[in-house]
């Protein structure tokens, strides 16, 4: 068993415009980098052993920042990463509903089997990140670890945990920029979303 603090990493240009990353590699902005470290400040109260990472370089920057104002080694698991958003990347969803409302209707009807076209489905996000935190358990049994992700895959993680569908009725549930606590024991399981506010 591990316990899980899941946060989406700092922003990035991209984030401030809205636009779709997915798999780009897109850096944190100086905006970003002095988010991190406020954050640094915020969860180093936490008991966190160690931090986990996805290996895109908005996330490990934020890592990287976090793991040196906390203290805690640093491991990077490719699986971790952003939901591959295919033709989408780069663009923004208000703009791609403006050319394509049906594409975007469509998708979004498809709940678990969202898939933007040229992309990766929520279904294989879940596998993947399943994979990453077989491999933790093995590593860091009984340890409490952050994990430094993206918002999708926080979304998947948690929606998943507590079997909702990803319907477009739905009531969000996740806020952005904040800390959530899961624990792995060969299932996920929620402790507590949204309990630890970063900004």
């Amino acid at each position: 068993m591990i316990r899980l603090g899941l946060i989406r990493h700092a922003r990035t240009p991209w984030n401030l415009e809205k636009k779709i990353q997915g798999s780009t590699d897109i850096p944190l902005n100086p905006e970003g980098k002095e988010e991190a470290a406020r954050w640094g400040k915020i969860l180093i109260s936490e008991p966190f052993d160690a931090i986990l990472s996805s290996p895109l370089i908005r996330a490990r920057e934020t890592a990287l920042i976090l793991s040196d104002r906390m203290g805690i080694p640093l491991c990077v698991d490719k699986d971790l990463r952003e939901q591959d958003f295919g033709d989408w990347e780069g663009l923004r969803i208000n703009d791609i509903r403006e050319k394509d409302p049906k594409a975007v209707e469509f998708q979004e009807s498809r709940g678990w089997e969202f898939r933007p076209p040229g992309g990766e489905s929520r279904n294989r996000v879940l596998e993947r990140v399943t994979k990453a935190f077989e491999r933790a358990v093995k590593n860091f049994e009984n340890q409490y670890i952050l994990v430094v992700t993206h918002q999708s895959v926080i979304k998947i993680l948690i929606y998943d945990a507590l079997k909702r569908t990803f319907g477009p009725d739905e009531t969000p549930l996740v806020k952005d920029y904040f800390l959530h606590d899961l624990i792995w024991d060969g299932t996920l399981r929620i402790q507590e979303i949204n309990r630890l506010q970063l900004n």
